[in-house]
């Protein structure tokens, strides 16, 4: 039997998934500055004249959410950086549990984007979504979802 290659699309996947802790899940920019919000807490507001403030959000309800999210991609992304290891070395298949990894992936954006939406009124949730639009972290996990979910059925 030919030795499969799945592991290796399980190790992109989680490249993404580090990729996406690190980047902001939402943006803000226009003439007045940059502003940037991380799913763990972190904004950066960036005006165009003066420094660049870091700061992490203040209201308890929306930081719960984004670290639930957060703690979910960083344990994906640590199940598929050991299950990868393992089926490289040993030739084992992990088919269902990448499987699971790549849907828990793709729920993690959703979690954070209605727990969001959930704790803000919605008149304010409209308003927010509006103002700021998604970035990397938000579609990696995406992308990084369904490669897990190819890794599992390859």
């Amino acid at each position: 039997m030919a030795k499969s290659k799945s592991y290796l699309v399980a190790y992109f996947a989680a490249i993404i998934g580090i990729i996406v802790l690190l980047t902001p899940i939402a943006y803000y920019d226009n003439f007045l500055g940059e502003s940037y919000i991380w799913m763990w807490g972190l904004y950066t507001l960036k005006p165009l004249l003066g420094d660049t403030s870091f700061n992490f959000i203040e209201s308890n309800e929306l930081l719960i959410w984004g670290l639930l999210a957060t703690f979910l991609i960083f344990l994906i992304t640590l199940i598929l950086l050991l299950t990868a290891r393992k089926a490289a070395k040993r030739n084992k298949k992990y088919g269902f549990l990448w499987i699971l990894c790549g849907i828990l992936y793709i729920a993690a954006p959703l979690i954070f984007f209605f727990g969001v939406s959930s704790e803000v009124p919605s008149w304010l949730t409209d308003l927010f979504w509006e103002i700021y639009s998604f970035h990397f972290a938000f579609y990696g996990s995406f992308i990084a979802g369904a490669l897990a979910i190819l890794a599992g059925l390859i």
